[in-house]
């Protein structure tokens, strides 16, 4: 009759240790962003459907998006001659518990987001030029702020009636990590045939090791 000896069982042990040490990380990073995806698909669902019921209310959604200049086929205009409607409804159809108007982190409706100002590394190179409305101080002091009843936390590019077809979505609040790419990110309000449509904004933040708002984009229009 057979057995293992103490030490075959420690060397056993100790390479199912070392196995689990390096699978364990990749598959608890695989684990947290399917849970970033199911957040988001919620919020993405509660705009479709709040913007269902804007356009039931009022037989189309207030101006507050990006849409083709048809008369040349060129680049996206900004129409937001409506964005202060606009987002009165959307806070009213998806029971927004609270607003800030300004001043979002000192009135606890944010946490302190990273701005493009202050971002480390942003996709691969350390600055990007532009998109100024995501500076870490319009984010924290200027910038319109939406918390959710299921915790969500949406902020704008601007004040209103500034670009308040630029937004970024925090999926799961105050919960962590707070960072652009991870748990942050940005769209803009497109319409195309009279449908209005969240799509990347061209301001999408992204703190190293983040995903890109596409990505995620993508993931939640899937059925």
């Amino acid at each position: 009759m057979y057995a293992f000896t103490l030490a075959e069982v420690l060397i056993t042990l100790g390479i199912i240790g070392i196995v689990a040490a390096m699978t364990m990380p990749a598959l608890v990073a695989k684990w947290q962003a399917k849970a970033i995806d199911s957040q988001f698909k919620r919020v993405y669902s509660n705009f479709y459907n709040a913007l269902t019921m804007i356009k039931a209310n009022n037989g189309e959604i207030p101006q507050c998006y990006y849409t083709q200049n048809n008369s040349n086929g060129g680049s996206d205009l900004s129409q937001v001659a409506e964005c202060v409607q606009f987002y009165k409804e959307l806070s009213e159809q998806m029971k927004v518990l609270k607003i800030c108007e300004g001043n979002a982190y000192s009135k606890g409706c944010i946490p302190k987001y990273q701005g493009v100002d202050t971002i480390k590394r942003y996709e691969g190179t350390s600055t990007i030029i532009g998109c100024s409305g995501f500076t870490q101080s319009n984010i924290l002091n200027k910038n319109y702020a939406y918390v959710f009843n299921d915790g969500a936390i949406m902020f704008l590019y601007d004040k209103l009636p500034g670009w308040g077809s630029v937004l970024a979505v925090d999926v799961n609040g105050k919960k962590g990590p707070n960072k652009w790419g991870h748990d942050v990110f940005a769209f803009g309000w497109k319409e195309r045939n009279h449908a209005v449509f969240l799509e990347v904004g061209g301001c999408e933040l992204q703190e190293e090791g983040g995903r890109h708002s596409e990505d995620i984009l993508l993931n939640a229009a899937r059925k």
